[in-house]
């Protein structure tokens, strides 16, 4: 080592023994890097199948969050701007907040699973919108605020469009979006699924024009549904992708019997009809090649340049799938295993932090240097821990992301006591860093849990200019 590397590991012992590193809390945001908030005046948030909390970060640092907004039994869709350094920005909706409500009947619940940005910077929020449980059911619920928080009344008319696609019985028409995307011509796709009948489902897509409108040139009907199969009889899609060839990318799950289950893919074209040179004739199941393992339900994706893509969810260890790892998989354009990538494709990525041993991967991003960051989260003894892995653009792991590559992640400021976590989403900001957003438990909140963030260092640079790995 030169002498002037001597002298700066020298000066590095006389500031402090601890260095930043990659994971490490950025202590500039909120307190020490992390912070826990609800809904005014005094609202939590709801915790459900698809009530997460999503993050999208402005080019100016700003952080757009929604989460449903627990409101006395009669849930909404809940919108939050921050500064960059955590603070409510007041000059959003009011005081930094927004809440929006269908209430179109039955329970009134309606629910917000994932948000996004449009260019011109309104915000588009995707979930569920009450309906009444006896007749057309809860629908997809789509809400576009203006930059400021207002709803966007060139928007479906008053900033709200609802889509039912009321393919069961009476009494079992219900239907909900869990995520949203934009297509290159300002489009918006929302995926999830509908239900056929008390006990079964599909995957299932809308596309919405600009003005909120059903896009009849998809499908006919601005909607199309995907069936799996009779030994796939639900299904669900738990992420939608734009793909560069104009088509439509749904990743999810189908099920039948356990522990009948499975990854599951399927493809549109840009006519909402599916695409036959994807997988079997547009959709797939896939194998894993890891055949201790059934691949259980994919939850999100990066699509690649090529349309190949990289997929995050669980993995069940067979023979009864009671032990749940990350998932992290690369697949060809066309829906087939990547053995290139990986151990063989892809990795299994286990925590194991207590004793149901259930690691569920959420949502994964490529970073500017194509790394891959999955955040989820791991049981414990308690409750659950937000949880991260990070894979290089090879497939293997990044050890200068935490420890070999492994992550774990409190919100809960301190001093408080961190009483559990369940990760759902991550973003990166202007500077690249990364912001975890999760459900966060605290006993605080009239309905027990807030919004969880946490504010991480993405890559350390030394003043040498030499990355920490």
């Amino acid at each position: 080592m030169c002498k002037t590397r001597l002298a700066l590991a020298a000066l590095g012992l006389i500031a402090g023994a601890a260095q930043a590193h990659d994971g490490g809390f950025v202590d500039t945001f909120g307190v020490d890097g992390r912070e826990q908030l609800g809904f005014a005046p005094s609202l939590g948030i709801s915790v459900g199948f698809v009530d997460f909390v999503d993050l999208a970060v402005q080019a100016d640092g700003k952080i757009v969050v929604s989460a449903t907004a627990a409101n006395a039994g009669s849930d909404d869709i809940g919108v939050m701007r921050l500064n960059s350094n955590g603070t409510l920005d007041t000059n959003f909706g009011t005081q930094g907040q927004t809440i929006v409500a269908f209430d179109g009947g039955g329970s009134n619940v309606d629910v917000a699973s994932s948000v996004l940005l449009q260019p011109n910077g309104r915000i588009v929020v995707c979930g569920q919108a009450s309906g009444d449980g006896s007749a057309n059911g809860n629908d997809f619920g789509i809400v576009r605020l203006t930059a400021a928080g207002a709803p966007d009344t060139q928007f479906s008319g008053d900033g709200k469009a609802t889509v039912g696609f009321d393919i069961g019985p009476t009494g079992s028409r219900n239907d909900f979006a869990v995520r949203c995307s934009l297509q290159a011509d300002g489009k918006i796709l929302a995926a999830g699924q509908a239900q056929t009948d008390a006990s079964t489902a599909r995957m299932a897509v809308a596309r919405l024009n600009t003005d909120g409108s059903r896009d009849t040139g998809f499908n006919g009907a601005g909607t199309a549904t995907v069936d799996f199969g009779p030994s796939y009889p639900t299904s669900i899609a738990f992420s939608v992708k734009s793909m560069s060839n104009g088509d439509t990318l749904l990743i999810g799950g189908a099920a039948g019997t356990l522990p009948q289950v499975a990854w599951a893919f399927a493809r549109v074209d840009a006519s909402g009809q599916l695409d036959s040179t994807f997988g079997n004739a547009g959709i797939a199941l896939i194998d894993s090649g890891f055949p201790s393992y059934q691949p259980y339900e994919a939850l999100d994706a990066v699509v690649l340049p090529d349309n190949s893509f990289v997929a995050v969810g669980i993995m069940g260890l067979l023979p009864d799938l009671a032990n749940l790892d990350f998932g992290i998989f690369k697949f060809t354009a066309n829906g087939a295993l990547d053995t290139s990538f990986g151990n063989g494709g892809g990795q299994i990525v286990p925590f194991d932090l207590g004793a149901s041993m259930q690691d569920l991967a959420v949502k994964v991003l490529q970073d500017a240097k194509g790394r891959y960051l999955v955040v989820g989260f791991s049981s414990n003894a308690i409750s659950f821990t937000t949880t991260m892995a990070r894979l290089r653009a090879d497939g293997s792991f990044d050890p200068s992301f935490g420890v070999g590559g492994k992550l774990s992640v409190a919100s809960a400021p301190p001093p408080s006591a961190d009483q559990g976590d369940t990760g759902t989403s991550i973003a990166f900001t202007p500077e690249g860093n990364i912001l975890v957003g999760s459900i966060a438990t605290n006993s605080a909140s009239p309905s027990g849990s807030y919004v969880g963030l946490a504010k991480l260092v993405g890559d350390t640079l030394f003043e040498d200019g030499f990355e920490s790995d």
